[in-house]
């Protein structure tokens, strides 16, 4: 090895340690991203990372001014394409933690390496001096993201991966490598010290960097947002990377998967949470606005992608109430994404009783588990559920996505009726687990403050907030009505909970920290293929924080103290227990079934919206979008011409140790 060593030019050995030294950082970097440790030191190793992975780039870079970049030998890209392929049929037959993201990043730097191969090879087919496998691959990327775009939402049932997939290889595949290519076609091109070049190529690098300027601001001005500015910074930046002679690109992707999949740290359950033996124990049943989504730690085993993912919160209002007087205790059931199905046991009920991911039962039969184990007195329940039956993850994706969910809303008013009725077997249910217990029902706080103001905190038009608060008005008052029924207690006051303490998204009291996350980036704790699949970095928006936490909690102490003593049954107020317990009906006739997973349920019909809206955006906005990344690459051809001390060897010939 050492005489092997030594055989090699003294720029090889370099490039060599700058490889090795980036890798070794990467697999540091990714092996620490996880439960346990200190986001200090997580970000102690991100800065050396950079470092590291800056020197990389910047050798990669200075080899290619003089038209000699090193190039990775040929056998040693195969092999590195090869142990990424391994490390996927390690995952998928024998399903090893962190085979699949070890091969993924493996096979992303193999085809990386390959690419500036290509980059390097003679291409003698040229229109334009632009090779015509470039502007083939172009063509390839910009045909495939169009059908796909146009193909979104638009295919039946089993098809609907084929506009994904023709996303995927127009913008992942064809679009980079064209780019690549064409890129080392026109640095050549712009390399040298003659008037004709020199010209050619400040008019393409000016011309360039004016119109990325008057481009951005148009799409920030259609788009209405100048948040659309980093949008356009991030890719910009892309295309500066895969322009450039390196592999910039590698570093900056796996640089932010490591940063955003650095897994929270993990609470341990305390023992006021074992309700064993209790006599004031507090029962909490419900969803995420129960259990505490939203927050930046979780109890251990409740934030497990792919397993348990209840996320329940030790800054969750539940879990701090149930551990302050009048309680001695608390049984925290409450679950992220709980539906009436998940809290109820009879077998005839619609929709059918079924646990949660990770969950030895649903929430009722979970309860009666504990008491038949380790008897205690629950002194009070408090449930909040009809949220998920009412469609909020969905009604979410709809006002995310482009286009104006407002378009949409009878989708979901309508189905109110159906929401009402299930509530009323939930409560049956609950009424009947718990005789001789108060029990509390919960609205849901309004998240947005009322009003026709310019909001930067959210992506939303004025239709689209309108409609949430509507919506949500409507949805309490059906959870007011059907625990009046029932004989339960309605924390009414809890609706303006953010609201009071001036804590509601686009509230200019709220001095940039609202009580409740927009668009929260958090990653999840299990296995590598979950901490750093960036589809489990979203699930913390639109849930309240610990600020919106810690306000619903006082709002509980106060009604708490001026309604006690409680009573098994409360008070009946207007429509009391008793009365006639039929869903009114009258109004328009429900557009669909909540509960259907066919094309003709409301959540099929409203992830169909987004997939429709989201292909529209990309048909309507891919020509400005096309012509500003046009622009940044056109600058940044020019800049690298510049640069580049002289033309690669004679018909763009390979060199380098790779040759």
């Amino acid at each position: 090895m050492t005489g092997w060593w030594g055989r090699l030019p003294r720029d090889d050995r370099q490039a060599w340690l700058r490889t090795g030294a980036v890798a070794l950082a990467v697999a540091v970097l990714l092996g620490t991203a996880r439960a346990g440790t200190p986001r200090s030191g997580v970000l102690v190793l991100f800065v050396g990372f950079v470092v590291v992975a800056t020197v990389w780039v910047r050798g990669q870079y200075a080899d290619s001014l003089d038209g000699t970049p090193w190039l990775m030998p040929r056998r040693v890209v195969l092999g590195i394409a090869l142990a990424g392929a391994v490390g996927w049929a390690l995952y998928a037959v024998l399903g090893w933690d962190g085979a699949a993201l070890s091969g993924a990043i493996l096979l992303y730097f193999a085809v990386g390496a390959q690419v500036a191969r290509w980059r390097e090879r003679p291409r003698s087919w040229r229109v334009g001096g632009l090779s015509v496998v470039g502007l083939g691959l172009l063509a390839g990327a910009v045909v495939t993201v169009g059908l796909g775009a146009a193909l979104l939402g638009r295919l039946g049932d089993g098809f609907g991966i084929v506009p994904l997939a023709l996303l995927g290889v127009g913008l992942v595949a064809l679009g980079p490598v064209a780019l690549s290519l064409l890129s080392e076609d026109a640095i050549t091109g712009l390399t040298g010290d003659g008037p004709a070049v020199t010209r050619r190529r400040t008019v393409l690098g000016l011309a360039g960097a004016a119109a990325v300027v008057v481009l951005a601001v148009v799409a920030a001005l259609w788009a209405g947002s100048w948040l659309v500015l980093v949008a356009v910074g991030v890719l910009g930046l892309l295309v500066v990377a895969l322009a450039s002679s390196t592999q910039a690109d590698i570093a900056a992707v796996v640089g932010l998967l490591a940063l955003l999949g650095v897994t929270p740290l993990q609470a341990s359950v305390p023992e006021a949470l074992d309700p064993a033996g209790r006599a004031r124990v507090l029962v909490a049943l419900g969803d995420s606005y129960m259990s505490g989504e939203g927050a930046s730690i979780y109890y251990a085993g409740t934030d497990d992608g792919g397993s348990n993912m209840c996320r329940r919160s030790p800054t969750a209002w539940a879990a701090m109430a149930g551990q302050q007087r009048p309680f001695d205790g608390a049984l925290f059931l409450a679950c992220s994404g709980a539906g009436s199905s998940n809290i109820r046991t009879d077998p005839d009920s619609r929709p059918a009783p079924v646990p949660q991911p990770g969950e030895p039962g649903t929430q009722l039969a979970q309860y009666r588990a504990v008491q038949d184990r380790s008897p205690f007195t629950p002194s009070l329940v408090v449930l909040s559920i009809g949220g998920n039956d009412a469609g909020f993850s969905t009604i979410g994706l709809m006002c995310l996505a482009p286009g104006d969910c407002n378009d949409k809303q009878d989708l979901w008013l309508n189905g109110l009726d159906q929401v009402e009725r299930t509530l009323r077997g939930t409560y049956d249910e609950v009424r009947a687990a718990f005789p001789d217990t108060p029990v509390v029902v919960v609205p849901y706080p309004d998240p947005i403050a009322d009003g026709d103001i310019r909001c930067d905190q959210v992506a939303l038009s004025v239709g689209e907030r309108e409609f949430i608060t509507r919506f949500l008005s409507r949805l309490n008052d059906r959870v007011r009505r059907a625990a009046a029924d029932h004989g339960f207690y309605y924390l009414g006051d809890m609706q303006r909970a953010l609201a009071g303490s001036h804590l509601q998204l686009c509230d200019p009291r709220n001095d940039g920290r609202p009580g409740i996350n927009f668009i929260g980036l958090r990653s999840v704790n299990g296995i590598p293929e979950q901490r750093f699949n960036p589809a489990n970095w979203v699930h913390n928006s639109l849930h309240p924080n610990e600020r919106g936490h810690a306000a619903m909690l006082r709002v509980f102490q106060n009604w708490l103290a001026d309604a006690a003593p409680l009573q098994a049954s409360a008070p009946a107020a207007g429509g009391g227990a008793g009365t006639d317990r039929e869903v009114p009906t009258g109004g328009p006739p429900a557009q669909c079934d909540l509960f259907d997973d066919s094309a003709s349920g409301c959540r099929p019909q409203g992830t169909t919206f987004v997939a429709q809206q989201v292909g529209r955006l990309v048909l309507t906005a891919g020509g400005l979008a096309g012509l500003l990344l046009a622009a940044v690459w056109a600058a940044a051809v020019a800049l690298f011409g510049w640069r580049r001390r002289r033309p690669p060897g004679e018909d763009g010939q390979e060199t380098g140790s790779g040759a």
